[in-house]
């Protein structure tokens, strides 16, 4: 039995400000719940007003945690199929009780929604359609939000699983739709709360997968008829009454808003047949709904052009309108219904939407750091109305580049009335047409059809508002412009102005969303016009000083990016300054990763995220400068940063903090020829961490362990016995990617260090079926062996029963890399080279043999290939069809460093037959006899040709 006078008691004590007590408190309540019948009374104590607020609130909470973590377990606490059933049905009740308590039901609705989320036996429609037969809002609310749980939780149910869906929807939404149909003539707050709820469960219940619903026809249609109503629909006065913050937190506003979002979303479901959507289906949807939506949303567009205080939109149901327009652009068939209306569509919506507002203006003045997160950071997606225009002119220069024509009139016309009046106006739709310029500007270059002078635009309409002093938001725009337009200018005087302004903007205008992209705007020059590299260079100190303060002061991916170009580009002009560069960027970094980790136990909040987007390109930075920098020592410099984030497990740096780690280790070889103590360090770190988490991260740290194998271990073995140890561990672990990741580096380290640990092992998983290792990697890995190691490869294989395999999977396999072949050529040398092969060895001598020099013939082809992909000159229909994706998968071991570098392979094959035929001549006979003339013939004249290099 639950005693209920210490439970009640003990929820009273986790609300006391004494931490000792709550903890206790805790403990004690961790093991009551285990007590048959805790969960009712939880629920019991939530519904019984005479306890106070706090303590009801307090059960309702647990009792939700305690049915989202044990309602389906048998780990936690277990709940008995009794309680079960006694539970269900008292939530429901629970729910009609507490209605109107905004601080217990949000507990209730979430507690019926983890059990639907789990158990599918859970069928109360009846009870829900009596709720909402009832004529009381009392019952019909409750109603509408069990339907919204079952809704929500079931949106993911796919064709062929929509059973229990399908049969709830067929009969209550007929239902829902008459209350809807009431609904819509009232304006009180529980009504448009209700028909929000109405609106979001067709949301999740028809628009995700095809509901059995839609097969009729006609209430299709009444549903659609029903959002067109409510797109429609004027604000009531009390709403337009709000500011504009607390006008889009309406739910009348946001009735508005979901009524044009479905419309949104059933036009992008229902425009493609799946298995549940047939082409009957979309050929209705294209040919009957869309049009009335079309002819609905140009009245629409009309009223609000004509008069937004008649009809007002918010930014949420504008973005969710012109993507509507966006997917009837995109889609050839609608595309005839909304041609004869683009220039309507786009003067009365689109254009209007990307210009600048008195709203828009206020926040600029007001809050600059919010306008830059609103405007100009590309990380940070927004369903607003600008975001969705620009979307908009962008799909019409990618799929309608006939109609951009149309467009270019309007943004000259703009531009030249702002040169003659400069009001406020005036100004507000120059930024328009700037953005209207900015997003087509790709689609207007010399290559294009369409090609205009943009030159020309930039001198005579851009670069004067670069100095504009009365419109500051203009400044932005114009620096914003530049920033997009990522083509080489033509004209250095032009450029030269540009820059100057740009850059003057930079170093000298203190309104942060002009800082801002200006340093954007540098970037894209510096990127798309290399000419000017030389007659800038004098100036990225200055630039590279300002970013860093900026950054400081200002967190934003934008400025990490810029620092990264100016790093790349000018590494030399800024290698006085790297110390203190990259000692600013580390404790940059450092201060960004202890927020993150104290924030850790928060949500995933978006300031978390701007944080850990700019760490991340920080990161990026650093790396940019160890390979750029190669003057100066950064090991030690960036070392804090390496630590930290490994010893303190920050896995969502993990990709970037390896790149850093092998940027420092080569940068280490290049300056001492030897990786630096500091290096051995981070080595350190790193092993340690595979005590604990970094096993399970295994793969990401290949490039780091074959720099360490190939410039490390040859030095330097300390570390070597913990680095076997953690690979063993991987080759007995069973996971394929790593297991192959494994095999991979120890091909490496038999090449650079001339040993095979752990070649049994790699017999081991080579023939498991369920590892499936690469057959390539197979041959690559035995041929490794055989180059290092031939005489103990070859019986570690034969005593495993392998040999004979392995041979036969090296004859008939076609590597076309650079690399496979010299691995290749060497192994077969080195086995030639034994004084006896194996039995079963001795029957592929000839196709061997015929395989070195057929192998020495195909290389200066590879070695050709990879200087063209190198160069970017290589084309695909280069290579050879029956190659496959293969060499496009394998093409990347080309560009990794490794030992077979630096060794000819002709001046090796030179040497092997010389010394064969004076040391070993019966050999040597053996293998020239086992050779087809045609590869005899081939051979002397590669031997004859390297001779006479010699």
């Amino acid at each position: 039995m639950v005693n209920e006078q210490l439970t009640l008691q003990l929820f009273g004590q986790t609300m006391t400000s004494d931490a000792r007590s709550i903890k206790a408190a805790e403990l004690q309540l961790f093991e009551l719940q285990k007590d048959p019948g805790f969960l009712s009374f939880l629920l019991t104590a939530t519904n019984n007003t005479q306890l106070q607020l706090p303590v009801r609130m307090s059960c309702a909470i647990y009792m939700k945690n305690m049915i989202q973590r044990s309602w389906n377990s048998t780990k936690t606490v277990v709940i008995s199929p009794e309680e079960k059933a006694a539970v269900k049905p008292a939530l429901i009740t629970a729910l009609i009780v507490n209605y109107e308590n905004n601080h217990i039901r949000p507990h209730i609705t979430e507690s019926i929604g983890a059990i639907l989320k789990w158990n599918e036996d859970w069928v109360f429609t009846n009870q829900v359609v009596e709720l909402l037969q009832s004529g009381k809002q009392e019952y019909i609310y409750p109603g509408l939000l069990l339907i919204f749980e079952v809704c929500i939780n079931h949106r993911w149910d796919m064709y062929g699983h929509r059973q229990y869906i399908d049969s709830f929807i067929d009969v209550v939404f007929p239902v829902m739709e008459q209350i809807a149909g009431q609904l819509v003539n009232q304006e009180s707050h529980k009504s448009n709360e209700m028909l929000y709820l109405i609106l979001k469960s067709f949301k999740y219940g028809c628009l995700n997968n095809f509901p059995n619903y839609f097969t009729n026809i006609d209430k299709l249609n009444s549903w659609i008829q029903l959002h067109l109503f409510l797109c429609s629909k004027p604000m009531p006065s009390e709403t337009m009454a709000l500011d504009l913050a607390d006008r889009s937190l309406d739910k009348r506003v946001k009735v508005n808003k979901w009524a044009f979002g479905n419309l949104y979303k059933f036009i992008a479901k229902y425009s493609r047949t799946t298995k549940a959507i047939k082409q009957e289906m979309v050929d209705y949807v294209f040919q009957n709904i869309v049009p009335t939506i079309l002819q609905e949303y140009f009245k629409v567009i009309e009223m609000w052009s004509a008069n937004k205080g008649t009809l007002w939109l918010s930014e949420s149901a504008l973005h969710y309108l012109i993507q509507f327009l966006e997917k009837c652009a995109i889609e050839n068939t609608l595309w005839a219904m909304i041609q004869p209306h683009f220039e309507s569509i786009v003067n009365h919506v689109i254009f209007p939407c990307l210009c600048a507002s008195d709203t828009s203006t206020e926040l600029f003045e007001e809050d600059p750091e919010e306008y830059t997160r609103r405007y100009f950071d590309i990380n940070k997606e927004s369903s607003t109305a600008d975001v969705a225009a620009t979307d908009f002119i962008f799909v019409i220069g990618h799929k309608r580049m006939e109609e951009v024509n149309k467009l270019l009139p309007l943004i000259n016309q703009v531009f030249l009335q702002y040169q003659q009046n400069d009001s406020l106006q005036a100004a507000y739709q120059e930024e328009g047409a700037l953005r209207m310029l900015s997003t087509l500007s790709s689609f207007l270059t010399s290559e294009a059809e369409n090609a205009i002078n943009l030159e020309s635009i930039f001198s005579h309409f851009v670069l004067p508002l670069l100095s504009d002093k009365k419109h500051l938001f203009l400044v932005a725009r114009a620096l914003e412009t530049i920033s997009i337009y990522q083509s080489p200018f033509s004209d250095m005087g032009i450029l030269s102005q540009i820059f100057e302004s740009v850059y003057g903007n930079f170093i000298r205008n203190d309104c942060l969303p002009i800082q801002i992209v200006s340093a954007d705007a540098l970037k894209t020059l510096v990127i798309s016009n290399p000419d000017i590299h030389s007659h800038i260079k004098s100036q990225a100190p200055q630039i590279m000083e300002r970013l860093l303060k900026l950054s400081k002061e200002f967190e934003i991916d934008t400025l990490t990016e810029v620092m990264e170009a100016f790093v790349e580009r000018f590494a030399e002009e800024l290698t006085p300054f790297a110390n203190d560069l990259a000692q600013n960027l580390v404790e940059q970094f450092l201060q960004l990763g202890q927020s993150l980790i104290q924030n850790s136990t928060n949500s995933n909040s978006i300031s978390d995220q701007d944080q850990e987007l700019q760490a991340s390109g920080m990161l990026q930075t650093m790396t940019t400068m160890a390979m750029s920098m190669n003057k100066v020592c950064l090991v030690g410099k960036f070392l804090p940063v390496v630590k930290f984030v490994i010893v303190n497990a920050q896995i969502i740096f993990l990709t970037e903090i390896v790149d850093l780690m092998d940027s420092l280790a080569l940068s280490s070889k290049s300056l001492f020829n030897e990786l630096t103590p500091d290096v051995w360090e981070i080595v350190h770190d790193v092993l340690d961490s595979f005590q604990t988490y970094a096993l399970d991260y295994f793969e990401s740290y290949k490039i780091f362990f074959e720099t360490v194998i190939n410039y490390g271990f040859v030095q330097d073995q300390t570390y070597l016995p913990a680095f076997l140890r953690i690979l063993t561990e991987v080759m007995s672990s069973g996971i394929d990617y790593d297991v192959q990741c494994a095999v991979e580096l120890l091909i490496s380290y038999a090449l650079s260090l001339k040993e095979i640990p752990l070649f049994e092992s790699f017999c081991d998983v080579a023939v498991d079926e369920e590892i499936c290792l690469d057959e390539a990697l197979i041959v690559k890995m035995f041929m490794a062996g055989l180059y290092c190691k031939p005489l103990e490869t070859l019986q570690i294989c034969e005593s495993k029963g392998l040999l004979l395999g392995l041979l036969n999977k090296w004859v008939s396999s076609n590597q076309k890399t650079v690399f496979s072949i010299k691995l290749q050529m060497f192994g077969i040398m080195s086995m030639f080279q034994l004084p006896e092969l194996p039995s079963c060895a001795n029957a592929f001598v000839k196709p061997l043999a015929n395989k070195l020099v057929k192998l020495a013939q195909e290389l200066p082809d590879a070695m050709s290939r990879r200087a063209k992909i190198e160069s970017g000159e290589f084309e695909a229909d280069e290579s050879n069809d029956k190659e496959g994706l293969d060499f496009y998968e394998d093409i990347d071991e080309d560009f990794n460093d490794s030992p077979l570098d630096e060794i000819d392979p002709f001046s090796k094959m030179h040497e092997f037959f010389v010394s064969l035929r004076q040391y070993n001549p019966e050999r040597y006979a053996f293998i020239m006899q086992s050779m087809d003339s045609e590869s005899q013939d081939a051979l002397e004249t590669i031997l004859e040709f390297v001779a006479s290099s010699l």
